[in-house]
Protein backbone atom coordinates (compact mmCIF):
# COMPACT_ATOMS: atom_id res chain seq x y z
CA UNK A 1 0.00 0.00 0.00
CA UNK A 2 0.98 3.54 -1.11
CA UNK A 3 2.49 5.55 1.80
CA UNK A 4 0.16 8.90 2.48
CA UNK A 5 2.29 11.40 4.74
CA UNK A 6 0.09 11.90 7.88
CA UNK A 7 0.22 15.66 8.18
CA UNK A 8 -1.73 18.47 9.39
CA UNK A 9 -2.37 21.07 6.57
CA UNK A 10 -0.23 22.06 4.06
CA UNK A 11 -0.98 25.52 2.10
CA UNK A 12 -0.63 26.97 -0.97
CA UNK A 13 0.79 30.35 -0.63
CA UNK A 14 -1.27 32.78 -3.59
CA UNK A 15 2.73 33.90 -4.94
CA UNK A 16 3.25 30.65 -6.21
CA UNK A 17 0.49 30.79 -8.67
CA UNK A 18 1.36 33.32 -11.43
CA UNK A 19 0.07 32.43 -14.80
CA UNK A 20 -2.82 30.03 -13.84
CA UNK A 21 -4.82 27.85 -16.04
CA UNK A 22 -8.25 28.54 -17.04
CA UNK A 23 -11.26 27.44 -14.20
CA UNK A 24 -14.51 28.53 -12.53
CA UNK A 25 -16.60 26.52 -10.02
CA UNK A 26 -19.52 28.82 -9.13
CA UNK A 27 -22.41 27.49 -8.23
CA UNK A 28 -25.92 28.19 -9.95
CA UNK A 29 -28.93 28.58 -8.87
CA UNK A 30 -30.84 25.88 -7.20
CA UNK A 31 -34.43 24.44 -6.23
CA UNK A 32 -35.67 25.70 -3.71
CA UNK A 33 -35.00 23.28 -1.18
CA UNK A 34 -31.85 22.29 -2.54
CA UNK A 35 -28.42 23.85 -1.45
CA UNK A 36 -27.61 27.63 -0.79
CA UNK A 37 -26.46 29.26 -4.34
CA UNK A 38 -23.02 30.98 -4.65
CA UNK A 39 -22.64 33.51 -7.76
CA UNK A 40 -19.96 34.98 -9.13
CA UNK A 41 -20.68 38.43 -10.07
CA UNK A 42 -20.90 37.73 -13.55
CA UNK A 43 -24.53 36.24 -12.96
CA UNK A 44 -26.58 37.49 -9.99
CA UNK A 45 -28.96 35.56 -8.25
CA UNK A 46 -32.24 35.06 -9.87
CA UNK A 47 -34.81 32.27 -9.04
CA UNK A 48 -34.91 28.77 -10.45
CA UNK A 49 -35.02 29.10 -14.35
CA UNK A 50 -34.48 32.37 -15.28
CA UNK A 51 -32.43 32.73 -18.91
CA UNK A 52 -28.44 33.21 -18.39
CA UNK A 53 -27.47 36.65 -19.32
CA UNK A 54 -25.32 36.71 -22.44
CA UNK A 55 -21.99 35.29 -22.33
CA UNK A 56 -18.71 37.51 -23.24
CA UNK A 57 -17.12 35.97 -25.88
CA UNK A 58 -14.05 36.03 -27.81
CA UNK A 59 -13.55 35.83 -31.53
CA UNK A 60 -12.54 32.15 -32.21
CA UNK A 61 -13.16 29.32 -34.97
CA UNK A 62 -15.80 27.27 -34.34
CA UNK A 63 -15.47 23.24 -33.20
CA UNK A 64 -11.87 22.66 -34.42
CA UNK A 65 -9.06 20.23 -33.91
CA UNK A 66 -5.34 20.52 -34.39
CA UNK A 67 -3.18 17.91 -35.80
CA UNK A 68 -2.09 16.90 -32.16
CA UNK A 69 -5.55 17.24 -31.01
CA UNK A 70 -6.75 14.41 -33.13
CA UNK A 71 -3.64 12.34 -32.75
CA UNK A 72 -4.93 8.94 -30.96
CA UNK A 73 -1.88 8.40 -28.69
CA UNK A 74 -1.41 12.08 -27.58
CA UNK A 75 -2.38 13.01 -24.34
CA UNK A 76 -4.87 15.99 -23.70
CA UNK A 77 -6.61 17.73 -20.99
CA UNK A 78 -10.37 18.61 -21.60
CA UNK A 79 -11.60 21.62 -20.02
CA UNK A 80 -15.07 23.18 -19.97
CA UNK A 81 -15.84 26.87 -20.47
CA UNK A 82 -19.01 27.20 -18.85
CA UNK A 83 -20.20 30.92 -20.23
CA UNK A 84 -18.59 29.99 -23.71
CA UNK A 85 -19.75 26.74 -23.94
CA UNK A 86 -16.59 25.57 -25.09
CA UNK A 87 -14.90 22.41 -24.55
CA UNK A 88 -11.17 23.86 -25.29
CA UNK A 89 -8.80 20.80 -25.62
CA UNK A 90 -4.80 21.50 -24.20
CA UNK A 91 -2.10 19.50 -24.68
CA UNK A 92 -1.68 17.77 -21.12
CA UNK A 93 1.91 19.02 -20.48
CA UNK A 94 3.83 21.87 -20.18
CA UNK A 95 2.48 25.81 -18.75
CA UNK A 96 1.03 28.38 -20.02
CA UNK A 97 -0.19 26.79 -23.27
CA UNK A 98 -2.91 27.87 -26.10
CA UNK A 99 -5.83 25.79 -26.73
CA UNK A 100 -4.58 23.13 -29.60
CA UNK A 101 -8.84 22.31 -30.18
CA UNK A 102 -12.12 23.43 -29.25
CA UNK A 103 -15.60 22.00 -29.15
CA UNK A 104 -18.99 23.73 -28.91
CA UNK A 105 -21.22 21.25 -31.06
CA UNK A 106 -24.16 20.47 -28.34
CA UNK A 107 -22.04 22.26 -25.79
CA UNK A 108 -24.36 24.45 -23.50
CA UNK A 109 -23.14 25.76 -20.30
CA UNK A 110 -20.70 22.65 -19.39
CA UNK A 111 -19.98 21.61 -15.97
CA UNK A 112 -17.95 18.39 -15.45
CA UNK A 113 -16.24 16.44 -17.89
CA UNK A 114 -14.85 12.60 -18.38
CA UNK A 115 -13.02 10.91 -20.88
CA UNK A 116 -13.62 6.43 -20.97
CA UNK A 117 -11.36 4.10 -22.05
CA UNK A 118 -12.09 4.26 -25.42
CA UNK A 119 -10.98 8.34 -25.21
CA UNK A 120 -14.68 9.35 -26.02
CA UNK A 121 -15.39 12.18 -23.91
CA UNK A 122 -18.62 12.99 -22.06
CA UNK A 123 -19.49 16.63 -21.13
CA UNK A 124 -22.49 17.47 -18.64
CA UNK A 125 -24.17 20.07 -19.95
CA UNK A 126 -26.77 22.40 -17.82
CA UNK A 127 -28.67 24.02 -20.18
CA UNK A 128 -29.86 27.35 -21.45
CA UNK A 129 -31.81 27.46 -18.24
CA UNK A 130 -30.89 26.29 -14.88
CA UNK A 131 -32.66 22.93 -13.60
CA UNK A 132 -35.44 23.79 -16.75
CA UNK A 133 -34.63 20.15 -18.29
CA UNK A 134 -32.86 21.40 -21.03
CA UNK A 135 -29.65 19.68 -19.96
CA UNK A 136 -27.99 16.68 -21.31
CA UNK A 137 -24.37 14.52 -21.40
CA UNK A 138 -23.31 14.74 -24.97
CA UNK A 139 -20.41 12.27 -26.25
CA UNK A 140 -17.84 12.77 -28.31
CA UNK A 141 -15.57 10.20 -29.84
CA UNK A 142 -11.65 10.86 -30.01
CA UNK A 143 -10.78 13.02 -32.68
CA UNK A 144 -14.92 14.34 -33.24
CA UNK A 145 -15.68 17.72 -32.65
CA UNK A 146 -19.89 16.10 -33.34
CA UNK A 147 -21.59 14.15 -30.93
CA UNK A 148 -22.40 10.70 -31.22
CA UNK A 149 -24.76 10.38 -28.68
CA UNK A 150 -26.86 13.31 -26.44
CA UNK A 151 -28.21 11.48 -23.02
CA UNK A 152 -31.61 13.85 -21.57
CA UNK A 153 -33.67 11.61 -20.35
CA UNK A 154 -34.45 12.24 -16.36
CA UNK A 155 -31.68 15.55 -16.43
CA UNK A 156 -33.04 18.18 -15.03
CA UNK A 157 -29.16 19.94 -14.40
CA UNK A 158 -26.82 17.48 -14.96
CA UNK A 159 -22.93 18.49 -12.98
CA UNK A 160 -20.85 15.10 -13.77
CA UNK A 161 -20.76 12.32 -15.55
CA UNK A 162 -18.40 8.99 -14.92
CA UNK A 163 -18.46 5.62 -17.24
CA UNK A 164 -17.41 2.26 -14.84
CA UNK A 165 -16.04 -0.71 -16.43
CA UNK A 166 -19.25 -2.24 -17.91
CA UNK A 167 -19.60 1.06 -20.03
CA UNK A 168 -22.75 2.11 -18.11
CA UNK A 169 -23.08 6.04 -17.66
CA UNK A 170 -23.66 7.76 -14.36
CA UNK A 171 -24.87 11.40 -14.23
CA UNK A 172 -24.83 12.91 -10.75
CA UNK A 173 -27.03 16.75 -10.03
CA UNK A 174 -30.51 18.08 -9.39
CA UNK A 175 -33.60 16.20 -10.60
CA UNK A 176 -36.41 17.97 -11.79
CA UNK A 177 -37.70 17.79 -7.97
CA UNK A 178 -35.19 19.35 -6.41
CA UNK A 179 -33.17 16.93 -5.03
CA UNK A 180 -29.87 15.54 -5.58
CA UNK A 181 -29.98 12.22 -7.39
CA UNK A 182 -28.00 10.14 -9.79
CA UNK A 183 -28.80 8.89 -13.39
CA UNK A 184 -27.52 5.37 -14.34
CA UNK A 185 -27.92 4.25 -17.96
CA UNK A 186 -27.13 1.07 -19.47
CA UNK A 187 -24.15 1.01 -21.63
CA UNK A 188 -24.64 2.17 -24.81
CA UNK A 189 -28.93 3.14 -24.18
CA UNK A 190 -29.81 6.68 -24.02
CA UNK A 191 -33.53 5.68 -22.68
CA UNK A 192 -32.55 2.38 -20.26
CA UNK A 193 -31.89 4.03 -17.18
CA UNK A 194 -32.62 4.09 -13.26
CA UNK A 195 -32.14 7.10 -10.46
CA UNK A 196 -29.65 6.83 -7.59
CA UNK A 197 -31.28 8.96 -4.80
CA UNK A 198 -28.99 10.56 -2.68
CA UNK A 199 -29.95 13.44 0.39
CA UNK A 200 -30.01 16.58 -0.10
CA UNK A 201 -30.41 19.49 -2.84
CA UNK A 202 -27.76 18.47 -5.01
CA UNK A 203 -25.18 15.14 -5.85
CA UNK A 204 -21.80 16.47 -7.08
CA UNK A 205 -18.67 14.39 -7.72
CA UNK A 206 -18.31 10.98 -8.19
CA UNK A 207 -16.28 7.73 -8.43
CA UNK A 208 -15.53 4.54 -8.26
CA UNK A 209 -12.90 2.52 -6.17
CA UNK A 210 -11.62 -0.94 -7.26
CA UNK A 211 -14.70 -3.12 -6.01
CA UNK A 212 -17.22 -0.87 -7.97
CA UNK A 213 -18.46 0.83 -5.25
CA UNK A 214 -19.84 4.09 -6.60
CA UNK A 215 -18.70 7.51 -4.40
CA UNK A 216 -20.99 10.28 -4.70
CA UNK A 217 -20.52 13.90 -2.84
CA UNK A 218 -23.60 15.52 -2.07
CA UNK A 219 -24.99 18.60 -0.37
CA UNK A 220 -27.60 19.56 1.93
CA UNK A 221 -30.10 23.38 2.09
CA UNK A 222 -27.05 24.70 4.01
CA UNK A 223 -24.30 23.30 1.88
CA UNK A 224 -22.99 21.28 4.35
CA UNK A 225 -22.81 17.57 3.18
CA UNK A 226 -21.14 14.24 2.49
CA UNK A 227 -20.27 11.28 0.76
CA UNK A 228 -22.40 8.43 -0.32
CA UNK A 229 -21.44 4.94 -1.19
CA UNK A 230 -23.02 2.56 -3.18
CA UNK A 231 -22.70 -1.31 -3.97
CA UNK A 232 -22.68 -2.08 -7.71
CA UNK A 233 -25.82 -2.27 -9.00
CA UNK A 234 -27.72 -0.81 -6.02
CA UNK A 235 -30.25 2.17 -5.88
CA UNK A 236 -29.49 3.01 -2.09
CA UNK A 237 -26.36 4.47 -0.76
CA UNK A 238 -25.05 4.62 2.89
CA UNK A 239 -23.77 7.52 4.23
CA UNK A 240 -19.76 7.56 4.82
CA UNK A 241 -20.21 10.40 7.87
CA UNK A 242 -17.68 12.74 6.68
CA UNK A 243 -18.72 16.57 7.69
CA UNK A 244 -18.09 18.68 4.32
CA UNK A 245 -18.09 21.88 3.14
CA UNK A 246 -20.33 22.08 -0.06
CA UNK A 247 -18.01 19.01 -1.52
CA UNK A 248 -17.52 18.78 -5.16
CA UNK A 249 -15.32 16.87 -6.99
CA UNK A 250 -14.24 13.04 -5.69
CA UNK A 251 -11.51 10.66 -6.65
CA UNK A 252 -10.82 7.24 -5.06
CA UNK A 253 -7.37 6.35 -5.86
CA UNK A 254 -6.27 2.29 -5.84
CA UNK A 255 -5.54 2.34 -1.95
CA UNK A 256 -9.20 3.45 -0.92
CA UNK A 257 -7.96 6.53 0.14
CA UNK A 258 -10.65 9.04 -0.86
CA UNK A 259 -9.95 12.59 -1.65
CA UNK A 260 -12.54 15.43 -2.18
CA UNK A 261 -12.97 19.17 -3.45
CA UNK A 262 -14.87 21.22 -0.36
CA UNK A 263 -15.57 24.47 -2.59
CA UNK A 264 -16.82 26.89 0.69
CA UNK A 265 -15.02 28.78 2.52
CA UNK A 266 -12.33 26.04 3.58
CA UNK A 267 -10.98 26.10 -0.54
CA UNK A 268 -9.26 22.76 0.46
CA UNK A 269 -8.94 18.92 -0.90
CA UNK A 270 -9.22 16.59 1.86
CA UNK A 271 -7.96 13.10 1.81
CA UNK A 272 -9.58 10.52 3.92
CA UNK A 273 -8.23 7.17 4.66
CA UNK A 274 -10.14 4.36 4.04
CA UNK A 275 -12.93 4.64 7.39
CA UNK A 276 -12.06 7.79 8.53
CA UNK A 277 -14.26 10.51 8.67
CA UNK A 278 -11.78 13.03 9.07
CA UNK A 279 -9.16 14.12 7.21
CA UNK A 280 -5.79 12.97 7.10
CA UNK A 281 -4.69 15.07 5.41
CA UNK A 282 -5.95 18.92 3.89
CA UNK A 283 -4.12 20.65 1.12
CA UNK A 284 -4.98 24.53 1.09
CA UNK A 285 -5.94 26.50 -1.98
CA UNK A 286 -5.54 30.48 -2.34
CA UNK A 287 -8.66 31.71 -0.40
CA UNK A 288 -10.09 32.99 -3.66
CA UNK A 289 -10.08 29.66 -5.14
CA UNK A 290 -13.15 27.58 -4.74
CA UNK A 291 -12.12 24.01 -6.26
CA UNK A 292 -14.75 22.18 -7.96
CA UNK A 293 -13.63 18.97 -10.40
CA UNK A 294 -10.91 16.63 -8.70
CA UNK A 295 -8.83 14.48 -11.93
CA UNK A 296 -5.94 11.85 -11.31
CA UNK A 297 -3.55 10.71 -13.77
CA UNK A 298 -4.04 6.50 -14.95
CA UNK A 299 -0.54 6.41 -13.04
CA UNK A 300 -1.71 8.37 -10.15
CA UNK A 301 1.06 10.48 -10.40
CA UNK A 302 -0.89 13.58 -10.44
CA UNK A 303 -3.61 14.86 -8.92
CA UNK A 304 -5.56 17.89 -10.85
CA UNK A 305 -7.83 20.61 -9.21
CA UNK A 306 -10.09 23.31 -11.24
CA UNK A 307 -10.41 26.49 -9.22
CA UNK A 308 -13.13 28.25 -10.30
CA UNK A 309 -12.20 32.25 -9.12
CA UNK A 310 -8.96 31.87 -9.74
CA UNK A 311 -9.65 30.62 -13.26
CA UNK A 312 -6.90 27.73 -13.02
CA UNK A 313 -6.16 23.99 -12.91
CA UNK A 314 -3.60 23.00 -10.18
CA UNK A 315 -1.36 19.77 -10.34
CA UNK A 316 0.42 18.28 -7.91
CA UNK A 317 2.32 15.23 -7.20
CA UNK A 318 0.33 11.91 -5.81
CA UNK A 319 0.71 10.48 -3.15
CA UNK A 320 0.35 13.70 -1.62
CA UNK A 321 3.40 14.98 0.90
CA UNK A 322 4.56 17.89 2.40
CA UNK A 323 7.02 18.41 -0.51
CA UNK A 324 4.29 17.61 -2.95
CA UNK A 325 5.01 19.88 -6.18
CA UNK A 326 2.20 22.12 -7.31
CA UNK A 327 2.14 23.19 -10.71
CA UNK A 328 0.01 25.77 -12.74
CA UNK A 329 -1.26 24.87 -16.51
CA UNK A 330 -2.86 26.97 -19.64
CA UNK A 331 -3.08 30.80 -20.60
CA UNK A 332 -6.68 31.63 -20.85
CA UNK A 333 -8.46 33.81 -18.57
CA UNK A 334 -11.90 32.41 -19.18
CA UNK A 335 -14.56 30.83 -17.03
CA UNK A 336 -14.08 26.91 -16.57
CA UNK A 337 -15.53 24.45 -14.16
CA UNK A 338 -14.58 20.65 -15.58
CA UNK A 339 -11.82 18.99 -16.45
CA UNK A 340 -10.60 15.97 -18.03
CA UNK A 341 -7.46 13.75 -19.08
CA UNK A 342 -7.15 11.00 -22.17
CA UNK A 343 -4.67 9.59 -20.26
CA UNK A 344 -6.63 9.90 -16.78
CA UNK A 345 -8.65 7.27 -14.40
CA UNK A 346 -10.94 4.80 -16.40
CA UNK A 347 -12.39 1.64 -15.12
Amino acid sequence: MREVLLSKRYTLGACAFAAMLVGCASQQPAATNGPTPQFDGYRAAAPLGTPLPPPPRRPRPRGWLSPEAKRPTHGLLYVADEYNSEVLIYDAKGKNQSPIGMIDDGVTTPYGLWVDKNRNLYVANQGSYYGSGSGTVTVYPSGSTSPSLIYSQDLSRPLYPIVDQYGDLFVSGTNYNGSGAVVEYKAGSTNEYQILQTPGGEADGMDFDLKGNLYVAYRGVSGTGSIDEFPPGSTQGTSLGMSLNQPQGVVVDNNANILAAETGDTNRVDLFAPGSQTPELELDLPSSASPTQLTISADEGKLFVTAWNNGDIYATLYPLTQDSAWVVKDDAQTTIQGMALTRGQVF
